[in-house]
């Protein structure tokens, strides 16, 4: 969802010890998580879980109605072509689909994230 280097970047944690960055990082991104999917209906919530899920039938439907010319969009084409390096072999449709849903469902997703990291760096200055 968020690129790792962002969140270290904004938190300015890039001189902290590695095992001391890892668990903000992984902090940081369960809240921006949480705060992408706090104001969705329980309907889009479930909706967005069964994508996120690898729910094969809902990522199709939800693909065919909103996106149905999605293989020729240049992000899938991306997110395709690093499944091979890709240590969790996530489905290319699946990560597509995510991506999507969230642009499409979720308002200011920027400053959301923005918001969320600037909060939990006030946090950490503490």
């Amino acid at each position: 969802m968020q690129d790792e280097q962002h969140i270290i970047d904004t938190l300015g944690i890039a001189a902290w010890p590695e095992d001391k960055r890892e668990p903000v990082v992984i902090e940081a991104t369960m809240r921006i998580g949480n705060a992408l999917v706090e104001d969705l209906s329980e309907a889009q919530y479930n909706e967005y879980t069964a994508i996120v899920d690898d729910n094969q039938d809902v990522i199709a439907a939800w693909l065919e109605k909103n996106v149905p010319d999605y293989k020729e969009n240049p992000v899938y084409a991306s997110v395709e072509a690093d499944y091979d390096t890709d240590p969790e072999k996530n489905n290319p449709a699946k990560i597509f689909a995510s991506l999507a849903w969230i642009q499409l469902n979720v308002p200011d997703l920027q400053g959301r994230i923005a918001k969320t990291l600037q909060a939990y760096k006030q946090e950490l200055s503490v």
